[in-house]
């Protein structure tokens, strides 16, 4: 497949889609809100759900479940390759090939990878029942996110905010009746993959169900099909995710589950831009597949995402102090620097996922690749640097100085852009002897 970021390609609606259908401006800022508010919502009840543990002092099952998803993220991105991404902007043999390869090939994958880290985590100190149930949280995501994807493609953000944060609540109603953290979130996990499964398959659109049209052909061609998403996926991966395996492989689990809760944190606000985000990929992946929408779009979900992002960012670094000590009821005093370093690097982040996102939306992997890697190797090189003396504000601080590094290269990039179209489009000042000669129109640059 070419790159299709300059050219749209002539091809079928990917199944389960209805034809083409204009999408107005004013849809595009009110799914945008509503996927970003839908985050919202379900990013404060997971800080109520950690900030409940961890005043019930389970902050060895947030440390499990801190592990466990680090470890699986990076295993399921491995196997997956980027058909997570794929199956958002493909078309229908790559999204036929994407669902294959999650069902038949990555879940298998994952919960072998579950059991081999449970074993290996578990003489370090980290409860088997947590590790376990964590590992199940992960699958049962994973399998969603096919759903969630088939929502987006149909433009029904509404119907997917509803499962999303009704499916959190439930883990949070379940965490205060006395459930273990990873039970709660388990079982809310399995109900949130019921619930999309059940929204994809109905309606004018309906998607096939999760079990129907699997090929083991398909999922090996899947392997082919992303790899230019493969990139894309493991940088995202490394980012997220290797401070806090970075930390565990020095730090006691009592350290890594403070700073895991902080982590946490910081993934469901990233989360909250990334929700938003999707909007515009999404209508940017239906234009270039013919589904339409015909006109440009604007940038109103980005500038949404990323004042909403700096808003956010600025309340947390204000109420850092209280947030962890009176909330989350850390014994670490320092846990209030962490967190505001890492909410620092909120804006920042939702600045180049906003521009990753619109190359992936365009059909342009390669771009996208080379901006998440350059963000995995400078957190990667911070990382390294402190290898002897990594502490959780090391490790903290790696992330908030490559997401602001990259961001800071893609503003300069673009002013410089910009100062050069305005410079094309100035008249060129003429000799006096020619004032009064009419101007050839080889002397006239512009576009």
């Amino acid at each position: 497949m070419s790159d299709r970021l300059t050219r749209e390609q002539s091809e079928p609606p990917p199944a389960g889609l209805a034809g083409p259908r204009r999408v107005r401006t004013g849809g595009v800022r009110s799914n945008t809100i509503v996927a970003s508010a839908a985050s919202l919502v379900s990013g404060l009840l997971n800080a109520g759900i950690l900030a409940y543990s961890a005043r019930q002092g389970q902050t060895g099952e947030i440390a499990a479940y801190s592990v466990m998803t680090a470890a699986l993220t990076w295993v399921a991105n491995l196997v997956m390759g980027g058909s997570s991404l794929l199956y958002v902007s493909g078309n229908d043999e790559e999204r036929r090939a994407a669902h294959s390869q999650r069902v038949l090939v990555a879940v298998p994958a994952m919960a072998t990878a579950t059991l081999l880290i449970a074993a290996l985590y578990v003489g370090a100190g980290y409860g088997l029942p947590a590790l376990i149930s964590a590992g199940g949280v992960m699958i049962f995501n994973t399998l969603a996110d096919l759903r969630f994807g088939d929502l987006a493609r149909q433009m029904r953000f509404v119907a997917a905010s509803a499962a999303m944060t009704s499916t959190r609540l439930l883990s949070m109603v379940l965490l205060l009746a006395g459930l273990p953290l990873t039970t709660a979130l388990l079982v809310g996990a399995a109900t949130y993959l019921l619930s999309t499964e059940i929204l994809a398959c109905h309606g004018p659109a309906a998607a096939p169900a999760m079990w129907k049209g699997l090929s083991l052909r398909a999922a090996g061609r899947a392997f082919g099909l992303s790899r230019r998403l493969f990139t894309y996926s493991l940088a995202e991966a490394f980012t997220g995710r290797a401070s806090t395996i970075a930390l565990s492989l020095v730090a006691s689990p009592h350290v890594v589950g403070c700073y895991g809760a902080l982590a946490s944190i910081y993934q469901a606000l990233v989360a909250v831009t990334f929700s938003g985000l999707r909007v515009p990929m999404a209508i940017r992946t239906r234009r270039r597949h013919n589904l339409g929408p015909e006109q440009a779009i604007n940038r109103d979900s980005e500038m949404i995402a990323v004042v909403g992002a700096t808003v956010i960012a600025a309340g947390v670094i204000t109420t850092a102090p209280w947030l962890t000590s009176g909330l989350l009821s850390l014994p670490i005093p320092e846990s209030a620097l962490w967190l505001q370093l890492l909410a620092l690097a909120l804006p920042f982040a939702t600045m180049n996922r906003a521009v990753a996102l619109n190359r992936i939306g365009d059909g342009n992997y390669v771009a996208a690749s080379r901006l998440a890697l350059s963000v995995a190797v400078l957190v990667g090189g911070a990382l390294l640097v402190q290898a002897a003396t990594l502490g959780p504000t090391g490790a903290a601080a790696a992330t908030t100085v490559a997401e602001m590094l990259v961001a800071g290269a893609l503003l300069l990039g673009a002013g410089i852009r910009r100062h050069r179209r305005r410079g094309s489009h100035r008249p060129r000042p003429v000799a006096s002897d020619q004032k009064r000669q009419p101007a050839s129109s080889g002397d006239l640059v512009g576009r």
